[in-house]
């Protein structure tokens, strides 16, 4: 996962100048000493590491989850950083949710009690049951670490000078570092049932270079990790935050229609996942961690269209005889507009800057691509040099 976040620096686009215009010295001294410094340091970019920790403990919590209960289970309970993110906004970064926000956590909430419930209730041995219980719990407790990572993104990387796709790529190349520092030799030296290890990494490297299918499984998840993040940043960059919810949602059903499909269909009951009468509970909780991520956001969603509609009714027309703004007016409406989405940002889940792009099933992955912005905190988009 880290290799293939570390590749999206390919995605990175430098802000380039327009053709035939050229700024004069005074334009670029003006522009470079604005309240933001326009390189980063070291020290800078190495709190990038702090994040990509809560994202590695977040995978490694994720991953032992999915051993333990259904693929299903596991992409709806992903629904719970939602609300953990929240928490921990108002806790650390001191913010103020509205009623549409209280009334998105409850019904978030009231879900993934749902759909962990009916997951756990559907094992009829105690033992199974046991091992549900396990797998949904450590499943949440990595989306406490994701939401971590979230808050740690935007309390400590909010003056970083970097793109979005670029700090993506920082984290990729950290977590790789951290996993070959630290998580591969503990692993190694823990004993365990994998040759007296609880991973045998040697083994693993030697699986790899030498077992083609091994190889392609690795090289498809990170040529797919690459996908989705251009696939990503080019659904929020050309759509709002509720066609963002749609298509995650449509994700997360579309995993659990596969998973029905090749055990009733491909392996005849050999993989995948069985409908049983639980089921009928689950899908309710998928609909109301839905309802609840729709609410979460109402205030972003209905701002965007607003948004939307006053572009289109600001946008000089010849046809229609409207006189252009002047430069003033325009600088004017432009400020006006950031404090209003400042405003609206706060305790938006959307607002949120984006985490792992494999870990983020209701937030949006990369913000304003192709475009001269820089990382975004909740409190709007840092301007660009």
């Amino acid at each position: 996962m880290f290799v293939g976040m570390s590749i999206c620096i390919v995605l990175d686009k430098t802000p380039k100048s327009p053709p035939g215009i050229e700024a004069t010295d005074d334009e670029k001294k003006s522009l470079t000493t604005g309240k933001h410094p326009t390189t980063n340091t070291w020290g800078q970019v190495n709190l990038i590491i702090i994040p990509t920790a809560f994202d590695l403990l977040a995978t490694g919590c994720g991953t032992t989850g999915l051993l333990y209960t259904t693929v299903s289970v596991y992409q709806m309970l992903r629904g719970a950083q939602l609300i953990f993110t929240a928490l921990l906004s108002i806790i650390f970064l001191k913010k103020r949710l509205d009623k549409y926000n209280w009334g998105g956590i409850a019904l978030s909430l009231s879900g993934i009690i749902i759909v962990g419930g009916s997951n756990v209730l559907a094992e009829s041995n105690p033992t199974s049951q046991q091992q549900q219980v396990f797998g949904v719990v450590i499943i949440v407790v990595g989306q406490i670490m994701q939401a971590s990572q979230v808050v740690c993104e935007e309390f400590l990387l909010q003056d970083l000078k970097m793109s979005s796709v670029r700090i993506v790529a920082w984290e990729g190349l950290f977590g790789v570092m951290m996993c070959l520092a630290i998580v591969m030799p503990a692993a190694y030296f823990m004993g365990g049932r994998d040759h007296g290890h609880l991973e045998d990494s040697l083994d693993s490297f030697y699986m790899f270079f030498h077992t083609w299918k091994v190889a392609a499984i690795v090289f498809a998840d990170m040529v797919m990790m690459l996908f989705y993040n251009i696939c990503g940043m080019g659904v929020t960059d050309g759509f709002s935050a509720v066609h963002r919810v749609i298509i995650e949602t449509l994700r997360t059903l579309c995993v659990w229609v596969l998973d029905l499909f090749f055990f009733y269909v491909v392996t005849n009951g050999g993989f995948g996942e069985q409908w049983t009468s639980y089921s009928w509970y689950q899908a309710f909780g998928f609909v109301l961690l839905v309802a609840g991520t729709l609410t979460y956001n109402y205030r972003q969603i209905v701002f965007e269209k607003k948004h939307e509609i006053g572009e289109e009714l600001r946008r000089p027309s010849i046809e229609r005889g409207t006189k252009p703004m002047t430069f003033d007016e325009t600088v004017g409406e432009e400020e006006e507009e950031e404090e209003e989405e400042a405003e609206e940002h706060i305790g938006s889940y959307y607002g949120q800057p984006f985490g792992s792009a494999a870990h983020s099933p209701f937030i949006a992955v990369v913000r304003d691509v192709g475009s001269p912005g820089y990382f975004s905190s909740s409190h709007g988009r840092r301007p660009a040099p």
